[in-house]
């Protein structure tokens, strides 16, 4: 018999793309390809998604997240209903950390990054109120193991929980399709992929626009007053173009014709347009932090704006550098990774209760 892992979309429930979003529709996505495994998806709601039920008509929406259950959740995490599930799972994943349950039920949850504890500047308010009352060591308190998708965070979580690094992947758009409003713009531009989060450094990319007044940047991602962010202001520069909002094929056109990619963050778990960059071969300036020196070698790494200046002109001039990448990054592998961990959860789970689990499990694992 195959295993039954059971996944919370609530990330799907988001306004807006977001590193998380994509991973788990990227993960989903795989694992529902796959014949070693059966899915059963599912979310909580006051009401119904139809973005999710449009892209997985499977869903099953479950009416237990309201204000109610949240309140309740400040005091002790409620358990799951008994009849929660119409076939009880072996596990049950969770793409991001939000759990606001208790089971008995092995759980397991992927944590991105330490955005909440380092960098509460890239947070709303309402955010930050969340991420104190649902506090990541209440979290890891309800689950069974934990995945990650570098090395750099899973060493700066303290845990005994057993864990993975599955790292992530990056799918371009079959088709490329140029943005509107950019039809003037020439090849070789300036890229930068990021919303106004002020851990993603957009003051150092508006910086180099003033310093090099002649090259056009375009900026996705970047909405002016946009509310989940302040302390970024928006200058007005004519060699600047926003793109609030783009396609996956407009993404795919912008990596194809970009001259070079500025990713120059403060701080990132993992960093996932770099890897569509490379994907596109497509120059990289990087910040040098953690996370970009574990995923990528013989790049070009930067410690301030000024490095970064001297490292633009060197791209522009044609001397980019496309980082290379130092190990297989893809969903597929991701996947492949994230169900061997699930097994080992398991069977973890098994030793710690004695190997009393149900007769069906040992059939699914043995």
């Amino acid at each position: 018999m195959r295993m039954r892992v059971a996944i919370d979309l609530r990330p799907l429930l988001e306004p807006f793309e977001s590193g998380v979003t994509v991973y788990t529709k990227a993960m989903v996505d795989e694992l529902l390809q796959r014949r070693d495994v059966e899915v059963d998806l599912f979310y909580q709601a006051s009401s119904r998604c139809a973005a999710i039920h449009a892209r997985y008509p499977q869903v099953r929406w479950i009416q237990l997240s309201n204000t109610a259950f949240h309140a309740r959740s400040v005091l002790r995490f409620p358990s799951l209903p008994a009849d929660y599930f119409p076939r009880r799972p072996d596990l049950i994943w969770l793409p991001d950390r939000r759990p606001f349950y208790r089971t008995e039920i092995p759980l397991v949850m992927t944590i991105h990054d330490q955005t909440p504890e380092r960098f509460r500047s890239s947070l709303s308010l309402k955010s930050r109120l969340w991420h104190a009352i649902f506090s990541l060591r209440r979290l890891l308190a309800l689950s069974s193991g934990l995945l990650f998708p570098s090395l750099t965070v899973a060493q700066a979580i303290q845990t005994k929980l057993p864990w993975e690094v599955t790292y992530e992947g990056a799918r371009l758009a079959a088709h490329e399709e140029r943005p509107k409003g950019v039809g003037g713009v020439r090849d070789g531009f300036v890229f930068s992929l990021a919303p106004l989060d002020p851990r993603k450094r957009l003051h150092w990319v508006f910086e180099l626009a003033r310093r090099f007044p002649k090259t056009t940047f375009l900026c996705a991602g970047v909405k002016k007053g946009e509310r989940r962010f302040s302390g970024v202001r928006v200058p007005s520069l004519p060699n600047v173009l926003l793109l609030p909002a783009i396609s996956e094929a407009e993404k795919t056109w912008l990596f194809r014709y970009a001259g070079v990619f500025l990713a120059l963050s403060a701080y990132e778990g993992f960093d996932l347009p770099v890897l569509e960059a490379v994907q596109a071969k497509t120059p990289v300036i990087l910040s040098d932090i953690g996370v970009h020196r574990e995923l990528y070698k013989n790049a070009v790494f930067v410690r301030d704006v000024d490095e970064a200046q001297a490292a633009l002109y060197s791209a522009l001039e044609g001397f980019g550098k496309v980082p290379q990448v130092r190990g297989a990054y893809s969903w597929k592998l991701a996947a492949e990774r994230a169900l061997l961990f699930f097994v080992r959860v398991l069977l973890h789970k098994d030793r710690e209760s004695g190997g009393h689990r149900h007769s069906q499990n040992h059939s699914h694992h043995a």
